[in-house]
């Protein structure tokens, strides 16, 4: 198919040899000169990534395939590829610039490109941990100690059960799932209160330090939900 280069890694015929992959990550790439990266690729792929690499954000595979990292090369363009976290908004998202001085987004994260495929991987791994990613079960999400399973309504740290309002529980689980983005108090009302808000914004404030009070996160030095003046709440980093 034009527009895009796919890496799939092949399963070895056997399994005891030692560069067998368990375990493959998917990485989405979306780059305007996806030619340059074609040596990156192979790199990727040689550490038991799976790569998809792509020339723009409007590919329609873009929205038929997902990716534990979406990656875009910004090098040229530094606004390039702007709307893919829409269409991805679980997944983390790296952007390759050339300088600190060209990072388009504040909340984004980047690495410096061109680098060492071990610096960038390295970046690529911490994000896989930084980010709560669905499990095998898609209902249960995690995020550093914290476990959600969304069936059974349920929220434990470590070994400890966590008991939660459905409106904190649910708070919980649309920053959880928002994967470390921002997301804004209008949002958050939108998405667990829906058209039966009658509280305003000041209820999403009450009710996110409740939910603090009950992971034991101090809003000051925050472990687990980070406030972002003037626009919301999200994740807290590492």
């Amino acid at each position: 198919m034009q527009g895009y280069e796919q890496t799939q890694l092949l399963e070895p015929l056997v399994s005891e040899n030692p560069d067998y992959c368990e375990i493959t990550n998917r990485i989405l790439i979306i780059s305007p000169r996806p030619a340059s990266l074609r040596s990156l690729v192979a790199e990727l792929a040689a550490k038991c990534y799976d790569v998809l690499l792509l020339h723009h954000a409007d590919d329609p595979l873009l929205k038929m395939v997902q990716g534990s990292i979406v990656v875009i090369d910004r090098t040229a363009e530094p606004h390039f590829s702007s709307a893919v976290s829409a269409v991805h908004s679980s997944a983390p998202v790296l952007a390759l610039v050339k300088n600190e001085s060209s990072v388009p987004f504040p909340n984004e994260d980047w690495v410096i490109w061109p680098c060492s495929t071990g610096e960038l991987t390295a970046k690529i791994q911490e994000l896989s941990t930084k980010y709560p990613t669905p499990s095998e079960e898609p209902h249960i999400l995690r995020f550093k100690d914290i476990q959600l399973d969304a069936d059974r309504m349920t929220v434990s740290r470590g070994n400890s059960r966590i008991d939660l309002t459905k409106t904190e529980f649910d708070l919980l689980r649309a920053l959880m799932i928002a994967g470390g983005k921002v997301l804004s108090r209008d949002n958050l009302i939108n998405q667990v209160w829906g058209e039966q808000n009658f509280g305003g914004s000041n209820a999403v404030d009450v009710h996110i330090r409740s939910l603090r009070q009950k992971l034991g996160d101090d809003p000051k030095e925050p472990l687990y939900i980070a406030t972002v003046r003037g626009l919301g709440y999200r994740l807290a980093d590492l």
